[in-house]
C-alpha cells in the first residue's frame, strides 16, 4: 500500500529543514571565526543550544497534542526563521546566549509533532515503514548539511542564517499543504490559558506514570549515552589512533550511507517479531559495536565496528518510535513521542561529557569496556520489558474523528 501524499509533503519539508539547519559544530566555528565570543564562553553557548533541544521534546509533544501536530510544525517555523536572521546580526554575548537557547529549542520542537503527524496520516500497520522513510530523509538532510555549512562558512558566513531561515519557511509551506488537523475532541478542548497549561502538564507527565514506559525511557537514555559517543569520544579516539581527518570522515560516512540504505528495509525484516525483540537486537549491536572499539587501531577496524553499531542504530530508530506510538492513547501521541525525544536528548547533556571524562581519566580502552558493560545491561533491561505493566499496546480509543487517518490518506493521494 503506497504512502499518502501528505506523508511525502512532510518528508520533503523536514528533509529541507534539516539541510538548512545550522549544526552546533558550525555554530561554534562561526562564533570563533568571527570573534564573537571568547573561547571560554563557547561551551556555554553550545550548552544552551543543547538545553533548548532537551526542553523541546516535552514541550513540543504537549503542544502538538493541544493544537495538533501540523499546526505545531507550521507555527514554529516563522519563529525559527526570525531567530536565525537575528543570529546573523547579533554580536553581544548575552544576545547570542539567548538566541542559542531559543534556536536549540525551535530546531527540535517539530520532531515529536512530526512523529505524531505520521501517526495521524498513515494506518498503524504502516507506521514503522513510514517512520523509517521519514528518518531516511532526516539522515539525508543531516548528512548534506555539514557540506553546505562548510561551503557557506568559507564564502559568506552570514548566508548560513539566511539558508536556515529560508529552509524553515519552505518547511512551513510544505506542511501547510497537508490537510488540517482535526480540532481537539470537545471533552478535551481547553477552556482557557490555565486549562491549556494544566492539560499540557498532564500530557507531559502521562508517559511517566506507566511502568513499562518509565523503564523504556530510562533504557533509552542509557542507550543514547552509548550512541552519542559518536559525537565526542569516538572521533578523538580515531584521531589518537592515527586516523587523519579524512579517514575519520570516511568512517562516519559509512554510518550515514548504511543508514540511508538499510532504514527502509527494517520494518519488513523485523515487523513480525514481538515489539521488544528489535529493541534487544538494537541494544546488543550498539553494545558490541562501540565495545569493539577497544580492539580498533586503524581505519579498517574502526569501520568494521561502525558497521556493527550502525546495524543497531537502524533497528533502533524506527522500532523505538513504533513502540511508543503503539502505546500512546488517542490524543496523546505527541506527548508520548516527546517523552522519547526528551530521554534521548538528555544524553547529550550527560553521556557525551561523561564519556570524555572517563576517557581522559582512564583511557579510551576503559571507556569502550564500560560502554560494552552498560550496553549488555541495557539489552537485558529490554528483555525484561514484557514483565512490566503497560507492555500491551494501547487499545483504540473512541474519537470524534475515527476516520482521520483514512480521510487524510484519501484526500492526499
Amino acid at each position: 500500500m503506497a504512502l499518502p501524499k501528505a506523508f511525502w509533503l512532510l518528508w520533503c519539508g523536514q528533509t529541507v529543514s534539516r539541510l538548512g539547519t545550522l549544526a552546533p559544530a558550525f555554530l561554534v566555528l562561526y562564533l570563533e571565526q568571527n570573534h564573537l565570543v571568547a573561547p571560554g564562553t563557547t561551551p556555554l553557548v553550545v550548552g544552551l543550544f543543547g538545553a533548548g533541544v532537551v526542553l523541546s521534546g516535552l514541550v513540543g509533544g504537549a503542544v502538538a497534542d493541544l493544537i495538533g501536530p501540523r499546526r505545531t510544525i507550521v507555527a514554529a517555523q516563522p519563529f525559527t526563521a526570525g531567530m536565525a536572521l537575528l543570529f546573523a546580526v547579533a554580536d553581544h554575548v548575552a544576545a547570542l546566549c539567548a538566541l542559542s537557547l531559543i534556536t536549540g529549542f525551535l530546531s527540535a520542537v517539530d520532531r515529536p509533532a512530526g512523529a505524531g503527524l505520521i501517526s495521524a496520516i498513515v494506518p498503524p500497520e504502516q507506521f514503522s515503514k513510514a517512520y523509517s522513510l521519514f528518518l531516511v530523509g532526516f539522515n539525508i538532510g543531516m548528512s548534506l548539511s555539514p557540506v553546505l555549512s562548510g561551503f557557506l562558512l568559507e564564502v559568506s558566513p552570514g548566508a548560513l542564517f539566511v539558508v536556515w531561515a529560508v529552509s524553515s519557511l519552505l518547511y512551513a509551506a510544505l506542511v501547510f499543504a497537508v490537510p488540517a488537523d482535526p480540532l481537539p475532541r470537545t471533552a478535551d478542548r481547553p477552556g482557557g490559558a490555565a486549562a491549556a497549561l494544566a492539560s499540557a502538564a498532564r500530557g507531559i507527565a502521562e508517559p511517566f506514570r506507566t511502568p513499562v514506559l518509565v523503564a523504556f525511557l530510562l533504557l533509552t537514555f542509557l542507550l543514547a549515552c552509548i550512541y552519542l559517543q559518536v559525537n565526542s569520544a569516538l572521533p578523538l579516539d580515531m584521531r589518537d589512533s592515527g586516523l587523519t581527518a579524512g579517514g575519520i570522515g570516511f568512517v562516519l560516512a559509512v554510518n550515514a550511507v548504511l543508514s540511508v540504505l538499510l532504514l527502509p528495509l527494517v520494518p519488513r525484516l523485523v515487523g513480525g517479531l514481538r515489539p521488544h525483540i528489535p529493541l534487544i537486537m538494537a541494544a546488543a549491536f550498539m553494545a558490541v559495536g562501540f565495545g569493539a572499539n577497544v580492539l580498533a587501531d586503524g581505519m579498517l577496524s574502526f569501520t568494521l565496528a561502525t558497521v556493527v553499531w550502525t546495524l543497531g542504530e537502524v533497528l533502533w530508530a524506527p522500532m523505538s518510535a513504533t513502540f511508543i506510538a503503539d502505546r500512546a492513547p488517542a490524543g496523546r501521541s505527541g506527548s508520548y513521542q516527546g517523552s522519547y525525544f526528551f530521554a534521548w536528548n538528555a544524553a547529550f547533556v550527560v553521556g557525551s561529557p561523561a564519556g570524555l571524562a572517563l576517557a581522559h581519566a582512564h583511557g579510551y580502552g576503559a571507556l569502550w569496556l564500560s560502554v560494552l558493560g552498560l550496553g549488555c545491561a541495557v539489552t537485558l533491561g529490554f528483555a525484561l520489558l514484557p514483565r512490566l505493566a503497560g507492555f500491551a499496546k494501547a487499545p483504540a480509543a473512541p474519537s470524534d474523528h475515527p476516520d482521520t487517518a483514512e480521510q487524510l490518506t484519501r484526500e492526499t493521494r
